[in-house]
C-alpha cells in the first residue's frame, strides 16, 4: 500500500480519536468506583443501642435478611446488623445521634452507596457491576433495593416490571402497543432477557441479541441451507423486542420492512407478471413464507424462501 501525507494524517487523526474514546470511557468507568466510606476513632456498639433511638426502623429491619444474616455467612472483618452498613457507631451515640457522625446513605452519592454494598455483594453477575450502564448512568444500589422499607424478594421495594418502568418510561408505553411479549399479562419479565446488575453488552443475558432470541424461538435458529443474510446478522433489524405496531414485532408492517433492504419485484421469469407496485398491495411472506430460512429450493429453484 502507498502511503501519502494525506494517508498518514488520516490514520493519525484515527489513532487521536480512538485515544481520546477510551480514555473517555475510562474516565466514565473511575466515576463508579467510589471508597469505602471510613469512620475514624469508632468502634462498635451493636444493633440494639441503634434500637434505642431508632426503634421504628430496628423493628422493621429484624425482619429483612439482613438482620438474620449469621456469623459465618459474612466476610471475614465484616460486621452484621445495622453497623454492617451504616459503620462504627460508638460516635454517633456518644454525640446523641450526630448524623455527621454515622454513614448516611442519603449523603452518599450512588458510586459511595453501592460500594458498601458491594463489601458482600460482589460475586457472580455483580462482579461486573461498575461497568454496568445502571452504575455508569449514576443509579445505585439504593435506587432500586430498600433494605430499610421492603421484606420483598432481594429488598426491591417494587414488582418487574414496574420499578424497571420507573425510569423507562418509554419501554412502559411500548409494552402496551398491539405487539408486544407478554408483560403486562404477567407471563416474562424484563429480567428474563436483562441483567440488571451488568454483564453482558447492554445489560443482556447473553453475548448476542440472536443468542437471547433463540433461547426462546429455537425454530428461527437453523443452520439453514438457504438462509436470510439479516437472521444472521440480528434479529433486531427487523424486529423490536419491547413492542412495535406492527405485527410479530416489525418494525415496519410488510411490505415496507422488506422494501429497506429489496427492490420490489419488476417481473420474473417463471413467476409472472409481478409489477413492482403489485408489492404495495401485498405482504412479501404470502410467497416468502420461510423468510428465517428453508432447507427447501424455491418454486422456481432458487434459493428465495418460498418453502
Amino acid at each position: 500500500m502507498l502511503y501519502t501525507k494525506k494517508t498518514s494524517k488520516r490514520l493519525l487523526i484515527t489513532v487521536i480519536a480512538a485515544f481520546i474514546s477510551i480514555m473517555a470511557a475510562c474516565a466514565q468507568y473511575s466515576s463508579t468506583i467510589a471508597p469505602v466510606v471510613i469512620l475514624p476513632d469508632a468502634t462498635y456498639v451493636g444493633s440494639e443501642a441503634c434500637a434505642v433511638c431508632h426503634e421504628d426502623v430496628f423493628e422493621y429491619f429484624r425482619e429483612t435478611i439482613h438482620y438474620k444474616i449469621r456469623s459465618f455467612e459474612v466476610a471475614a472483618g465484616q460486621e452484621r446488623g445495622c453497623e454492617g452498613c451504616h459503620g462504627p457507631g460508638s460516635a454517633h451515640v456518644m454525640e446523641r445521634g450526630d448524623v455527621e457522625k454515622i454513614i448516611n446513605f442519603s449523603n452518599l452519592t450512588a458510586a459511595q452507596s453501592s460500594s458498601i454494598c458491594l463489601k458482600c455483594h460482589a460475586q457472580g453477575s455483580l462482579i461486573h457491576w461498575k461497568s454496568n450502564l445502571h452504575a455508569l448512568s449514576d443509579v445505585g444500589c439504593n435506587d432500586c433495593h430498600k433494605s430499610h422499607k421492603t421484606t420483598a424478594k432481594k429488598m426491591l421495594y417494587k414488582g418487574d416490571p414496574e420499578l424497571c418502568y420507573d425510569c423507562h418510561q418509554q419501554m412502559r408505553a411500548r409494552a402496551q402497543f398491539p405487539s408486544h411479549h407478554p408483560i403486562k399479562e404477567g407471563k416474562m419479565k424484563c429480567t428474563e432477557c436483562h441483567n440488571t446488575h451488568g454483564g453482558e453488552p447492554n445489560g443482556l443475558r447473553a453475548l448476542s441479541v440472536n443468542d437471547l432470541c433463540f433461547e426462546c424461538h429455537a425454530d428461527k435458529q437453523g443452520p439453514f441451507i438457504y438462509e436470510h443474510p439479516p437472521v444472521e446478522e440480528g434479529c433486531d433489524l427487523c424486529h423490536d423486542a419491547h413492542g412495535t405496531i406492527a405485527n410479530n414485532l416489525l418494525k415496519q408492517s410488510e411490505p415496507f420492512l422488506c422494501l429497506r433492504c429489496h427492490r420490489g419485484h419488476r417481473g420474473i421469469d417463471m413467476a409472472g407478471i409481478h409489477p413492482a407496485m403489485s408489492t404495495l398491495i401485498t405482504s412479501c411472506t404470502q410467497c416468502h413464507s420461510q423468510i428465517h430460512g428453508s432447507d427447501l429450493p424455491s418454486q422456481m429453484g432458487r434459493g428465495v424462501l418460498t418453502r
